[in-house]
């Protein structure tokens, strides 16, 4: 990382005394007034609660305090605890990954791509794996009730994880509070737990594997599927991820387990979890599945494991922002086409009535090859 110059170093002491030590995560003086200002806001809201209980705090103590934090390398969505994804205010708590915009962005432009549809049942469903914070179910949600209030969303989130379960339900209580409207059924969303990669056949499964835990819950059936796996390789991780996000946010959420649901390594330890993925898709006989992934060359090598499995009638890749046609259009490859703006950030697949609800023609795809091959 290379070094502040000393005069912006000065110029940020002479505006705050605070200013200098966020200007090293922040990397330039109008981010670190920004997030200074923030701190702020948070500081005042927690001393007005405070005062409200009876307690008197330190307004520059703590203000002092969280600076530092944030000066270590701390994530800002974990020192003032939310985070917009899309215009939801979700919960973010040390221990579960932190929402992404990228995220929301493909969120947004898939409600808006099935909203419109004319023969929408009056009840989606939508099974969201690897949940964390709750905050895709919980957009999804939010978004079909605003542009379509007559189609009821019923959702279940999966993750493996305690602590981001109940992270996601307490996020679901919150948005009841803040969105009554959107949120006026308490059983619209529900949160369980359960492994992925788990094979549900293993002599070992103990009741975690997901068809396990759909079968308790007798939710055999979804329309939609969603999910923002664990796709980070260890060498990006080491080399490429941000420090503030390896040392504060949790290596589960990011980085695979170098072996799948039934002891085999994995080639391509990123992709360990596309392949289940794509099969419990098959299981629940989704009609949509959205999954996202890192980059181009990984959402070819999903794209393939798709086409190969001969359940779509379609398979497209989208960039960061889908709904943003670029001057200069991206040219499929391998016939997969590449839609919006940005870089790759997820895989859609469709069959029967999902083609509808997306506005796409139904034809059958026809795989390839059936071998699952990484390309660089």
């Amino acid at each position: 990382m290379p070094r502040l110059p000393p005069s912006i170093l000065r110029r940020a002491h002479a505006i705050d005394r605070f200013l200098p030590p966020l200007l090293g995560p922040c990397r330039n003086l109008r981010a670190a007034q920004n997030e200074l200002r923030w701190l702020r806001e948070h500081v005042d809201k927690v001393a007005k609660a405070r005062h409200a209980k009876g307690d008197t705090i330190s307004k520059g103590s703590l203000l002092g305090d969280l600076v530092r934090q944030r000066a270590r390398g701390k994530p800002l969505q974990y020192i003032l605890g939310t985070e917009y994804f899309g215009d939801l205010e979700i919960r973010c708590r040390p221990g579960v990954l932190i929402p992404r915009q990228d995220t929301a962005a493909s969120i947004t432009h898939l409600v808006h791509l099935i909203h419109a549809a004319p023969d929408l049942p009056s009840e989606l469903r939508l099974l969201d794996l690897c949940t964390g914070t709750g905050c895709i179910p919980l957009l999804f949600r939010h978004e079909l009730f605003a542009s379509r209030p007559s189609i009821s969303l019923r959702a279940l989130g999966v993750d493996v994880s305690y602590t981001a379960l109940k992270l996601a339900s307490h996020n679901f209580q919150r948005m009841r509070k803040l969105h009554p409207a959107s949120f006026n059924d308490p059983k619209a969303i529900e949160f369980i737990k359960a492994d992925v990669l788990i094979n549900p056949f293993s002599d070992y499964d103990g009741g975690s594997s997901i068809k396990a835990a759909l079968n308790y819950h007798r939710a055999s059936f979804w329309d939609i599927l969603v999910s923002n796996p664990p796709y980070v390789s260890s060498e990006a991780y080491r080399m490429t991820t941000e420090r503030s996000v390896r040392l504060f946010e949790p290596k589960l959420a990011l980085v695979p387990p170098n072996m799948d649901g039934d002891g085999n390594i994995a080639v391509e330890r990123e992709d360990t979890f596309y392949k289940p993925l794509l099969t419990i898709a098959r299981d629940v006989e989704a009609k949509i599945v959205l999954l996202e992934v890192s980059d181009v060359h990984q959402a070819l090598r999903v794209a393939r494991v798709a086409r190969a499995l001969g359940i779509f009638d379609g398979v497209e890749i989208w960039r960061d922002q889908p709904g943003v046609s670029e001057e200069t259009p991206s040219s499929p490859i391998d016939d997969i086409p590449i839609i919006g703006a940005g870089n790759a950030r997820s895989v859609l697949c469709w069959r029967g009535k999902g083609a509808q609800w997306l506005g796409k023609h139904a034809v059958s795809l026809t795989p390839p090859t059936p071998a699952y091959h990484a390309e660089r």
